[in-house]
């Protein structure tokens, strides 16, 4: 009887071991999805895409994932615009009110062509990957300073693979016989520059090695109005072949069982290609056979067997075809096979050989990001075993579903695709005060949100545009993600998504069937179980506002100053200065900050036994690099040509805002010859506040040329100013005291009034005496008896025998102020009034707010277009609902 008690005594002991496991797993899961909820942004933009000299529109939603509650962590939002050739050319800090923002991109006339592209991220996001931040390709034209259209391809010259370039205006005349300069960037390679010669047809081209595996080129020529025109293109592998790829459902093929394969058809751009596929064994018997998707996308059940090689082929509608080799079929494994069709649950079934049959526990656990929705056990007695999960409190979206064992390793994963049109959706309708409309008429929206009896808010935040679909191209819908495509799907899978939107086109009805081979194909990933049970900290806290953060060192030294006192004066209002004290690293931040962007500010330090002789270190913003794009394939070329129309429409539309006083042109101007200039003797380089040569009086270096001290050369020179003892005093604010010395600024750096004897004549650039309250005001306090501003001749230091201490100016980057967008009124006189209304985004609303019943008002005006305007309203709710809506308006000519 001992014996058996003992084994009964060890059964009751793991079974209460591997409940704790269990339970401290999902502890730590929840532990980990508390300290790392995640945000997810989503701009919607006013159209797909753009010219030079227009405005990009967008409205900020930013969610906490899986539920879509629109966040209340961050306050600030950093809006990226991201050239062709990878570089941050446009940035912006926006604030974010209970999940919500507004801002806007002006796009310079000089802006070169190309696809751009639109990142989005709050500081919170940073702790994840990325590739998680929001980003959508946006297509950019450029017709009023580039006025040349191109066709670029890869072309075979015998043996030799060359990268050709047609060249020619808008009008069509090819440029020929024109000097290019061009810049080759390999991929992992050293840059190339050199010299081109457009031919009689206005061709160039350029030839790639053999070791060529695609990169970026650069052209710089000029036009035939001689403007300087730049263009980018993305030179393909031209050794890059259409191929298959290939996904079991787990991860691996396994010997005799089941398994659901996807497969995906790609083409050398990157894109999806139909195809049909065979599966044959080696002695090409065929196994299977089916059809992909539109976008290359498929998948079939296979059962194979190990010790035998098989291929797939997928043919083409061209009658060409590609084959690969399926993975090895291994003799030993797990297959998760996974059914989320289902109306009520998702169907899972864990199948494993016979040598891993052990009779132990098996665990499936279906959670996002460490949230645990369901958890449950079962005895790995049988090869397959099945579990279920009620899809009753399943959040839509993308979840994750991982078998573990009683050790609580992962052994198969799968993510899956869940969908509640009645938890997810909140419907939209419209209303308007007429069925068709002329030009120029108005139009009156009414917006209405329909909500269930259970909803205990019904407040909505929703953005609105109107776009005349005559002027877009229907081509740039694959840019195009909407907030639900982006939300549920695209945000929470890693690569390219081609046209998310597809899956989403009838949304009481999505293509499930399809959305699970995504998951299966796009979505499958070895996920790293360490970070969800680890007890990392996160690295990035929620930005409640802008800080300014820095440390005080001692002078020249790198020892740093503890308690030291620190104050941030806003020059704008010197009356808001705030003070803090450094910490035992001497650092020092001023947090939960909100200023506009240019707004300077003055820092000073003061030790307790330094003083003021100390160095105020200032820290640089820590912004992420641009990343490669995960939407590569949608990187195209030859972007003027592609949407010349787009192009046309909007130089007309720019020049009739041009001639209305509406925007102006600031056309990038050429090098000219300039025989004779009046020039501003105050230094370009000058940290004057008010500006360079913005002052009462301007003393240039060589009105000083003939000096050897600068107290002789400015004593009886400046006027209303006095020196006493080599100090210098503004008569204006002489008492009877004597009044106090002028305030000397030095490149930018505040020093002692009688610090200027110091200063070595010969360096000296400009200087620029500030006396009148219209000079002096933007200085504060600092500028109450004046100010004396000197600029050195290298404009970043003083000389060597003195370096300005414990005070410094700073401009940082502030809270972007948005424009606001035009729509004419032509039922009311107005300054600037149209003569040919050509708009392309008719109306642009980001503010729209239901009320208690629901509703929600906006007007605007038709233009001069006919044809088929479309409007789009997208929103959440504060139950996270999300809101998308799509209206076709017809308008006729009067």
């Amino acid at each position: 009887m001992y014996p058996k008690l003992l084994l009964l005594v060890n059964c009751l002991l793991f079974a209460l071991l591997a409940s704790a496991q269990i339970d401290q797993t999902l502890q730590k899961l929840d532990t980990y999805h508390s300290q790392h909820i995640k945000e997810k942004i989503y701009l919607h933009l006013d159209k797909n895409d753009y010219s030079a000299g227009e405005t990009i529109w967008f409205k900020l939603y930013c969610s906490t994932a899986p539920f879509n509650y629109l966040s209340n962590m961050s306050k600030i939002a950093n809006v990226e615009l991201i050239s062709p050739t990878n570089k941050i050319i446009k940035s912006i800090k926006i604030p974010i009110t209970l999940g919500l923002s507004i801002g806007d991109f002006n796009l310079p006339d000089t802006l070169e062509e190309g696809s751009y592209r639109v990142r989005s991220f709050t500081r919170w996001m940073q702790n994840d990957s990325i590739a998680n931040f929001y980003e959508r390709v946006i297509p950019i034209t450029n017709g009023r300073s580039d006025n040349i259209i191109t066709k670029s391809e890869l072309v075979k010259n015998g043996t030799e693979n060359m990268f050709q370039i047609n060249l020619k205006t808008i009008q069509g005349a090819p440029l020929i016989n024109n000097s290019i300069n061009y810049t080759l960037q390999p991929n992992n390679n050293k840059e190339k520059s050199g010299r081109l010669k457009s031919n009689d047809n206005g061709k160039i081209a350029l030839e790639l090695k053999d070791d060529f595996k695609g990169g970026t080129l650069s052209l710089q020529f000029l036009s035939l109005d001689k403007r300087r025109i730049l263009k980018s293109f993305v030179i393909p592998d031209p050794n890059s072949q259409n191929s298959i790829q290939i996904f079991p459902e787990s991860g691996e093929l396994i010997s005799n069982i089941l398994c659901k394969t996807g497969f995906k058809i790609l083409t050398p751009a990157g894109l999806g290609k139909k195809a049909k596929i065979t599966v044959v064994e080696e002695n090409q018997t065929t196994i299977a056979d089916f059809e992909t998707n539109s976008l290359g996308m498929g998948s079939i059940p296979l059962i194979l067997q190990a010790g035998k090689k098989y291929v797939a082929t997928a043919l083409f509608e061209d009658g060409s075809s590609t084959s690969t080799a399926l993975p090895p079929v291994l003799n030993s494994g797990y297959v998760l096979t996974v059914n989320s069709g289902l109306k009520d649950k998702i169907a899972a079934q864990l199948s494993a050989t016979a040598d891993l049959v052990n009779g132990k526990d098996i665990y499936l656990v279906a959670q996002y990001n460490g949230l645990v929705f369901h958890a449950a056990k079962q005895k790995l007695n049988g090869t397959d075993i099945l579990f279920n999960i009620p899809k009753k409190n399943l959040p839509s979206g993308v979840l994750q579903l991982s078998i573990l064992t009683d050790q609580m390793v992962p052994i198969a994963e799968r993510l899956v695709f869940n969908y509640n049109t009645t938890s997810t959706l909140l419907p939209v309708s419209v209303a308007l005060n007429k069925s068709s409309f002329t030009t120029r008429e108005k139009v009156m929206a009414d917006l209405s949100v329909k909500y269930d009896d259970s909803d205990t808010s019904r407040f909505a935040a929703l953005s609105a545009s109107v776009v005349n679909l005559s002027k877009v191209d229907s081509t740039t819908d694959r840019y195009y993600s909407s907030i639900v495509s982006e939300l549920l799907l695209k945000s929470d899978l890693r690569g390219f998504i081609e046209r998310p939107n597809y899956y989403f086109e009838d949304l009481t009805n999505i293509k499930l069937t399809e959305l699970d081979n995504l998951m299966l194909i796009q979505g499958w990933r070895k996920l790293d179980w360490k970070n969800y049970i680890s007890t990392s900290t996160t690295s990035f806290l929620p930005e409640k506002g802008l800080t300014i953060a820095g440390t005080i060192k001692k002078t020249a030294r790198k020892a740093v100053v503890p308690n030291a006192k620190v104050t941030l004066i806003p020059t704008s209002n010197m009356l808001l200065s705030v003070d803090t004290l450094t910490d035992n690293n001497g650092r020092f931040s001023f947090d939960e900050l909100l200023f506009a962007d240019s707004v300077k500010f003055i820092v000073t330090g003061d030790g307790p036994k330094e003083k003021k002789r100390v160095d105020i270190v200032i820290d640089n913003a820590l912004t992420p690099p641009p990343n490669p794009s995960k939407d590569q394939p949608l990187l195209v070329n030859d972007i003027n040509t592609t949407l010349l129309t787009q192009l046309k429409n909007s130089q007309k539309f720019l020049g009739e805002l041009e001639a209305a006083g509406i925007i102006q042109k600031s056309i990038r101007l050429e090098e000219v010859q300039v025989n004779r200039v009046r020039t501003n003797k105050a230094d370009k380089n000058s940290r004057n506040l008010n500006g360079p040569g913005n002052a009462d009086q301007v003393i240039s270096a060589e009105d000083l040329s003939t000096c050897t001290t600068l107290e002789q050369c400015l004593a009886g020179r400046l006027v209303g100013v006095m020196f006493r003892n080599g100090v210098p005093y503004s008569t204006r604010s002489m008492g009877l005291n004597g009044g106090s010395p002028m305030q000397i600024v030095l490149d930018g750096m505040y020093i002692e009034a009688d610090q200027i004897s110091m200063i070595n004549v010969a360096d000296i650039s400009s200087i620029e005496v500030l006396r009148s309250a219209s000079n002096t005001a933007i200085y504060g306090m600092y500028g109450g008896n004046g100010v004396i501003v000197i600029t050195s001749k290298s404009g970043d230091a003083i000389s060597s025998s003195y370096t300005p201490t414990g005070i410094l100016t700073i401009t940082p980057k502030g809270l972007y102020v948005p424009r606001t967008f035009f729509k004419p009124q032509y039922d009311a006189t107005v300054q600037h009034k149209l003569t040919h209304d050509l708009r392309t985004t008719i109306a642009w609303e980001p503010n729209l707010i239901t009320q208690k019943e629901g509703k929600t008002h906006f007007e605007f005006f038709t233009s001069d277009e006919p044809g088929t305007y479309k409007l789009t309203v997208e929103g959440i709710s504060m139950d996270g609902k999300i809101a998308h809506l799509e209206y076709l308006i017809e308008v006729k000519s009067q």
